[in-house]
């Protein structure tokens, strides 16, 4: 390593400090050599910043136009389909509106079946509050009826014993007429 000499008229001194520069006004030149690497560092940082900030941009621009196309096509195939169920729609509620009036009808009938049905119900609670009436007369008729029983089960039994007296009576006078059968020419 060689040494240069210094130059007298190259150094300067800044406060109480003495600078080697080149030339008289080198303590100037040398805020310039700061303010320098001061802009070459701000170039840098600004060049790592453009990586950054530009394509963000850029990317947050496309995503913008996207959007906005996006809801473009979402109200323009809208407002299609509206067109083509606007005619569709007419008939339909044509039709819903004849349903509508059927549907009343039928609600109208209903209603008159209905009352109609009431009023044979309150005449079936008055006939049946005429039959409670005749109720009482039934009693009469069941112990009637009970009697009669009775007396029908007496003749059956009388029937029996008189079917039970006729074949008594028959096996009595069989032989004596067997005998008497053989005298006959008959």
């Amino acid at each position: 390593m060689s040494r240069t000499p210094i130059d007298p008229a190259s150094v300067s001194t800044v406060g109480n400090i003495a600078v080697i520069g080149k030339g008289a006004g080198s303590a100037a030149n040398m805020q310039g050599d700061a303010v320098e690497r001061l802009a070459v560092a701000f170039e840098r940082s600004a060049r790592r910043w453009e990586f950054i900030a530009y394509p963000a941009v850029v990317i947050f621009t496309l995503l913008a136009i996207y959007g906005f196309y996006q809801i473009y096509s979402v109200s323009r195939e809208l407002r299609l389909l509206a067109e083509q169920l606007r005619p569709q729609m007419g008939q339909q509620l044509g039709q819903l509106t004849e349903s509508m009036n059927t549907l009343t009808a039928n609600i109208a009938q209903m209603s008159r079946n209905i009352d109609t049905m009431s009023n044979r119900v309150a005449a079936m609670a008055s006939d049946t509050n005429e039959m409670a009436k005749h109720m009482s007369r039934l009693d009469s008729i069941d112990h009637q009826m009970g009697s009669m029983n009775q007396a029908v089960q007496s003749m059956a039994m009388h029937t029996d014993m008189m079917r039970w007296n006729i074949a008594t009576m028959n096996r009595s006078i069989q032989k004596p007429m067997n005998f008497m059968n053989s005298f006959m020419p008959w």
